[in-house]
């Protein structure tokens, strides 16, 4: 998506600090707080993790424009990073996380997330109409663990319900609209430090429904844009994708780490098939990233992780 540096930036470190498959696998020469060393710290879901970290990030990023568009994009981006936690506050790892409840097996926070802006200059199916602009969005976020085991004495198979209703802004930068509401509710799995290799998979399965403000922004053709190739078209509220996310992570040394990950959105079936602005029942994307995290706080903080390191 054709996106401001500095916005482009905020969504690559996203990526890469949130995946789900972010390893504390440990290392023989670790001696770095943070990390688990036993088959007993691996069962709890309570885990010791650094007060604070900081680092750099890389990443590149190969995407679409919006659901179901077929506009690629892709960026690439280097930038500084920060992660700040406490019992009822994290801070970074993709935006800031206010606490309500989080024990072993149930976390409820609030939380945010956001999306990339999209130019509609250019040859494709939005020409003429107004750009898309960055998407923030902010709400109650449900976790609950469903499986967290050790396997074969080292690896860790971890899996979660999650489910999310956000509030909808969007903004280019100089003034902020609020945009409707979306919720979603998804599975992920993921196996880390597999056979003690030090390597992490994870898969995940996203289901997506938005209210009529927000398909409007994405598949709505008022009559002022029609052209002969693009009918107006009025947007309904309803299922807007399924999400289906792959990805791996390894950690060459103790803190460095290097992620893979690929998503594919579906889209059969959604509400607003119809619009000329929906072009293809599917999506496949990828990013890729490492990440050296140069140094770590000594004071530790208690945080639950129910299959994904905040």
């Amino acid at each position: 998506m054709n996106i401001p540096i500095n916005a482009l930036a905020k969504v690559i470190l996203i990526f890469l600090l949130t995946s789900s498959v972010t390893s504390y696998a440990a290392d023989d020469n670790d001696d770095s707080p943070g990390v688990e060393s036993s088959a007993e710290d691996l069962s709890l879901g309570i885990k010791q993790r650094p007060r604070w970290e900081f680092g750099v990030g890389a990443g590149l990023f190969r995407g679409y424009d919006y659901p179901a568009s077929n506009d690629k994009n892709g960026r690439m981006i280097a930038l500084p990073f920060f992660v700040y936690r406490t019992r009822s506050l994290r801070f970074g790892g993709g935006g800031i996380r206010a606490v309500a409840i989080e024990n072993p097996r149930i976390k409820l926070d609030l939380s945010v997330g956001g999306s990339l802006n999209a130019s509609s200059s250019g040859d494709g199916v939005r020409e003429g109409m107004p750009d898309l602009d960055f998407l923030f969005e902010i709400g109650p976020q449900l976790e609950v663990r469903l499986l967290d085991e050790v396997i074969d004495e080292q690896s860790r198979l971890q899996s979660r319900f999650t489910s999310e209703l956000r509030a909808v802004f969007v903004t280019d930068f100089e003034s902020v609209d609020r945009q409707g509401m979306v919720a979603e509710a998804g599975f992920d799995i993921n196996l880390r430090n597999v056979r003690g290799s030090g390597i992490d998979v994870g898969a995940a399965i996203d289901v997506t429904y938005a209210n009529e403000k927000l398909q409007d922004y994405f598949y709505e053709v008022p009559q002022e844009f029609v052209t002969a190739e693009r009918a107006a078209f009025d947007a309904k509220g309803g299922y807007l994708e399924t999400k289906i996310s792959l990805g791996l992570g390894f950690r060459p040394r103790h803190n460095v780490a290097v992620f893979l990950g690929a998503f594919t959105g579906l889209y059969k079936g959604a509400q607003n098939a119809d619009s000329p602005l929906f072009e293809t029942d599917t999506q496949t994307g990828f990013a890729l990233g490492v990440v050296w995290t140069i140094k770590r706080s000594r004071s530790m903080v208690e945080i639950v992780e129910l299959g994904q390191s905040q």
